[in-house]
C-alpha cells in the first residue's frame, strides 16, 4: 500500500507524541516536539518548515521534521546542539515511509536532502539512503563525528572492574582524593526541582571550566538551553546534577533520562577544583547514580573527548548523508 504524505505544522507534533496508541517510535531526544520547537524558536530564522506526515489510510507511519533553505531540505536542528537526529516512524513501516518521502521531495522540486548527525542503523541513514540508491539517486555518506556510550553493569564494583587497570586505579584515586576534603555527594535535581538559580550556576560552571564552552554559550545559545530545559522538564526527562563537596558545589552535569538510557548533554566545574579533576569525578558519580537506578546505557553523546574512553565509553561513528534529486 502506498503511503500518502501531508504537509503539517511543527506544533501538530505534540499531539502525535502524546498519543501513545499510534505506536510511533521517537528514536532520539532531539526529535521530541519540545526540543524541535526550542530549536526552531532559537535558530529557525531564515528557514522554512517542511514537516511531513506519512499515512497509510488514516494511520501515521512516519514523520519527517524538516526545514528548507535554497532548495535543500534538512532536519529541523543542527549538529552543534542536536547530537543525533532521525525520522519518527512506525516500526515495520520504515521502507514504506522512505519511499513515500522520496516521492514527495522529488515531486516538490527539492534539490537535495542533507541528513546529519546519524547513528548506525538510523532510518535516515539506512532505509531512506538505501531506497535512494535503489532509485539511482546520487548519494554521499561520510563519517563526521563520533559519540561514545557505555553499557552499564549491575553494580558499581562490576563497572570499576571493566576499566583498564590504570584507569581503574586513577578513578579510585581521584574519588579518594576528593573524599578526603569532605563528604562528597551527587545532588540530582529532577524536572521542576531545577530552578533558575540552579541553571545559572550550571552556566557559570560551563563558562568557567573551558574557554571553548565560554565561547559556545552565547546569549542566543543560553536561551536555547533554557527552552530545552523547560521542554524536557515537561517530559519528566530533565536532570541537573551537582557534585557537592561538603557545602561547596564544585561541578555540574546537565543530562536527560529516557527509560533505561542516560544522555549526558553538557557539564562544567569550578576551576578551583580542576587539579582534583572535579569534572571527571562528577561523571563517575553520575555513572554510579545511573547504575543504582538500574539504567542500561550511559550515553556520553557526541564528541571525541579522551575522558569518555577512560571511563569505559565505546566510540560509535556518526554520519552525514546527502541525497541529490537533480
Amino acid at each position: 500500500m502506498t503511503a500518502v504524505i501531508s504537509r503539517e505544522n511543527l506544533n501538530d507534533l505534540a499531539g502525535y507524541h502524546a498519543d501513545a496508541s499510534n505506536g510511533l517510535r521517537w528514536p532520539v531526544i532531539a526529535v521530541l516536539p519540545g526540543w524541535l520547537n526550542a530549536w526552531w524558536q532559537s535558530f529557525g530564522q531564515g528557514f522554512e518548515q517542511l514537516v511531513l506526515v506519512a499515512r497509510e489510510e488514516s494511520r501515521i507511519i512516519g514523520i519527517a521534521p524538516l526545514k528548507t533553505s535554497g532548495g535543500a531540505a534538512s532536519f529541523i536542528g543542527d549538529n552543534s546542539v542536536c547530537d543525533y537526529l532521525d525520522f519518527i516512524t512506525l516500526p515495520g513501516k520504515e521502507d514504506c515511509f522512505a519511499g513515500a518521502l522520496l516521492d514527495y521531495l522529488s515531486a516538490h522540486q527539492v534539490k537535495s536532502l542533507v541528513l546529519e548527525t546519524l547513528r548506525p542503523g538510523s532510518v535516515a541513514g539506512h532505509n531512506v539512503v538505501e531506497e535512494a540508491k535503489r532509485r539511482g539517486r546520487s548519494t554521499l555518506c561520510q563519517l563526521i563525528d563520533v559519540s561514545s556510550e557505555l553499557e552499564l553493569p549491575n553494580t558499581w564494583e562490576d563497572y570499576l572492574a571493566t576499566l583498564e587497570g590504570k584507569q581503574r586505579r586513577e578513578a579510585e584515586r581521584k574519588l579518594r582524593q576528593m573524599g578526603s576534603l569532605a563528604e562528597v555527594r551527587l545532588a540530582v535535581l529532577r524536572d521542576n526541582e531545577a530552578g533558575k538559580d540552579d541553571l545559572s550556576l550550571f552556566f557559570r560552571m560551563m563558562v568557567d571550566s573551558r574557554r571553548d564552552k565560554a565561547m559556545f554559550l552565547t546569549e542566543e545559545m543560553r536561551l536555547f538551553f533554557e527552552r530545552v530545559v523547560a521542554a524536557m522538564s515537561l517530559y519528566g526527562m530533565l536532570r541537573l546534577a551537582f557534585l557537592d563537596v561538603g557545602a561547596a558545589r564544585v561541578a555540574g552535569i546537565l543530562y536527560f533520562e529516557d527509560d533505561a538510557r542516560i544522555y549526558l548533554y553538557n557539564s562544567g566545574y569550578i576551576p578551583q577544583y580542576a587539579s582534583m579533576d572535579a569534572g571527571l569525578v562528577s561523571k563517575l558519580f553520575c555513572i554510579r547514580q545511573a547504575i543504582s537506578e538500574h539504567k542500561q546505557v550511559f550515553d556520553f553523546m557526541k564528541g571525541p573527548e579522551v575522558y569518555k574512553a577512560r571511563l569505559g565509553g565505546r566510540e560509535i561513528g556518526l554520519s552525514r548523508c546527502a541525497i541529490d534529486f537533480i
